[in-house]
């Protein structure tokens, strides 16, 4: 094979620099010109929305679901780098499904809080080490709603409180949790995204 030495002037290089980086505040955003509410609950609500696009194409019905409360999940940890897994049973999806404590805010709770409590009714443990990981829109696309999620060791064990939705517990290993993840063999993106996010980020 022919070689040839290429000799790079890295003043070249740099007068090719590109900053690709642009401003928000120099994007422009869709535009909602009216909302018609069509149910509206304490819990969720659904509008349509009129939204004139960057484009200046206009939707006449952008279809947008608002949940008043938002909602914690929480990733636990115990002595062994295990992972406590529920097994919840969920009517909308019609399985059950792999997932790790969730669930929404009160008003007026502050999300530590929610986590301590979504963590005993759905597990019967309580946890120390509590830390924040990161905030995440699980389908900004048609929602505005916003799930924290958490990282925890656990600190005492009980029985599950939430009989209806929760039907067993599990302590798994860390390696077959991956595992589990990378079979897919729970397809809910809340656990999927907090499970990952604490692995990488959550000390333990």
């Amino acid at each position: 094979m022919n070689t040839k030495n290429i000799t790079i002037d890295h003043k070249d290089i740099d007068s090719c620099n590109i900053d690709f980086k642009m401003s928000d505040k120099a994007i422009k955003l869709p535009e909602r010109l009216s909302r018609t509410t069509i149910y509206e609950s304490d819990y969720v609500s659904l509008y349509t929305d009129r939204v004139k696009l960057p484009s200046g194409q206009i939707i006449e019905k952008y279809h947008q679901i608002h949940y008043s409360r938002e909602g914690v999940s929480i990733v636990i940890f115990n002595d062994k780098d295990e992972i406590l897994m529920i097994r919840e049973m969920r009517y909308s999806a019609g399985r059950l499904e792999w997932e790790i404590p969730a669930g929404g805010v009160e008003k007026g709770e502050a999300i530590e809080d929610a986590a301590r409590r979504e963590v005993m009714e759905e597990t019967g443990c309580t946890v120390k080490d509590l830390k924040f990981l990161c905030s995440q829109t699980p389908s900004n696309g048609m929602t505005d709603q916003v799930m924290h999620v958490f990282g925890a060791r656990v600190e005492s064990e009980g029985t599950i409180k939430d009989v209806d939705e929760v039907a067993d517990k599990v302590w798994m290993p860390v390696s077959e949790v991956k595992e589990l993840l990378k079979n897919n063999e729970t397809k809910d993106g809340i656990a999927i995204l907090a499970i990952l996010f604490a692995l990488e980020f959550y000390e333990r």
